[in-house]
C-alpha cells in the first residue's frame, strides 16, 4: 500500500513538471488574456452603457479575469506535454532539457497523452463557460493549431519556408488578446470588431515573446547549433545582441499603440515607463558570451507581467 502511495505521489509529481506547472513558464501564457480581459472591462466601465447591453462591475471583470487565467494556464500545461513528446529525441541530447519527465523516461508517452488530452478538454470547458457558449471555436481552434505546429518549426524544413518558432509561440501567447476581450464585450458587439481591438494588445504580446524567448533559449545555443535547430537566434548568431534590441523596440511601439487606443495618461508611466527601463538594463547586461545570462533577462520579462497584471487591476478599480 505504502508503495503504491508512493508512485500515484511521483506519477503526480512528474505529470505535473511534464506541464512545467512546477515553474513560472505557463504563467507566461496567462498574461495577454487577463490584461486584455481587465483593460477591456475598465474601459467597458467607464463608457456610457449602449443599448440593449447590460452595464458591468469590476467584480465581474475580475471573476472573468480568473477564468481566463485558469483556462490559459491549463491549456499551456496540455501544449508543454505536446511539445515535449514531438521534441522527445531533441531534448535528450540538450543539457538544459534531458532531465525533464519524457526525457528520461519517468513517464509512458501513453501517459503523457492522456494527461494532455485532460487539460485541452479542461482548458475548453473553461473557455466555454467563461464566453457562455459563444466564439468558443473561434477561440480555441486558431491557438489550437499554432500549439500544435510549434514543435515542428524547429525542424530545418520550416526554414526554408522562413518560418521560426518563435513565431509561432508569440502567436499562441498573444490570441488569448482577443479571449480576454470576448470575456467582457462577447456579447455586446460582432466578432470582428471584437478582433480588431485585440490587434494592438497582441502585437505587443507578440513581439515581447518574441523578445523574451530570443534571450531565453539563447542558453542552448551550442546544443542547437549542433543538432540544426531551427530557431531565431541561431539564425543571428554573433548579431544576437542587435535582434534583441530591435525586438525591444518594436516591443515597447506596441505597447505604446496599446496605450493610445487606452486612452489613459496614469497607465503610460506605469507601463512604458516601467518596461522601457527594464529593457534598457536587461540589454546593457545580456552578455552574448554568457548564453546563460539569457535566463535571468526571462525571470525579469516574468516579473514585468506581473507588474502590467498589477497596473491592469489598478486601472479597473479607479
Amino acid at each position: 500500500m505504502a508503495d503504491n502511495q508512493r508512485s500515484l505521489k511521483q506519477l503526480t509529481i512528474d505529470l505535473l513538471t511534464l506541464s512545467r506547472f512546477n515553474r513560472y513558464n505557463p504563467l507566461l501564457a496567462t498574461f495577454a488574456g487577463v490584461w486584455a480581459t481587465l483593460l477591456a472591462g475598465s474601459h467597458k466601465i467607464t463608457q456610457p452603457p449602449v443599448q440593449g447591453t447590460d452595464s458591468i462591475s469590476s467584480e465581474y471583470v475580475l471573476r472573468q479575469a480568473l477564468l481566463c487565467f485558469t483556462c490559459s494556464f491549463v491549456f499551456c500545461g496540455a501544449g508543454m506535454v505536446w511539445n515535449d513528446w514531438i521534441d522527445l529525441h531533441i531534448d535528450r541530447q540538450v543539457a538544459r532539457t534531458k532531465n525533464r519527465p519524457l526525457a528520461r523516461g519517468a513517464l509512458t508517452t501513453s501517459e503523457a497523452l492522456v494527461w494532455m488530452g485532460v487539460q485541452y478538454i479542461g482548458s475548453w470547458l473553461l473557455v466555454s463557460w467563461m464566453l457562455e457558449e459563444e466564439n468558443v471555436p473561434a477561440a480555441m481552434l486558431p491557438v489550437t493549431v499554432s500549439t500544435i505546429l510549434y514543435p515542428f518549426a524547429k525542424r530545418p524544413t520550416f526554414r526554408r519556408l522562413r518560418i521560426y518558432p518563435q513565431y509561432l509561440l508569440g502567436f499562441t501567447l498573444a490570441y488569448p488578446s482577443l479571449i480576454g476581450i470576448l470575456a467582457i464585450k462577447g456579447h455586446s458587439q460582432p466578432l470582428s470588431t471584437s478582433l480588431t481591438e485585440s490587434v494592438p494588445l497582441a502585437i505587443t504580446v507578440f513581439t515581447w515573446t518574441l523578445y523574451l524567448n530570443t534571450a531565453y533559449s539563447y542558453q542552448d545555443i551550442v546544443d542547437d547549433q549542433k543538432m540544426n535547430v531551427n530557431s531565431s537566434y541561431v539564425l543571428a548568431g554573433s548579431y544576437i545582441h542587435y535582434l534583441l534590441m530591435f525586438l525591444a523596440v518594436l516591443a515597447l511601439g506596441a505597447v505604446g499603440w496599446q496605450l493610445h487606443t487606452q486612452g489613459s495618461q496614469w497607465l503610460w508611466g506605469s507601463w512604458m515607463g516601467v518596461w522601457l527601463w527594464s529593457f534598457l538594463g536587461q540589454l546593457v547586461r545580456f552578455d552574448k558570451g554568457r548564453p546563460e545570462s539569457g535566463g535571468a533577462m526571462h525571470r525579469e520579462n516574468f516579473g514585468l507581467g506581473v507588474w502590467t497584471v498589477f497596473i491592469c487591476v489598478v486601472e479597473l478599480v479607479l
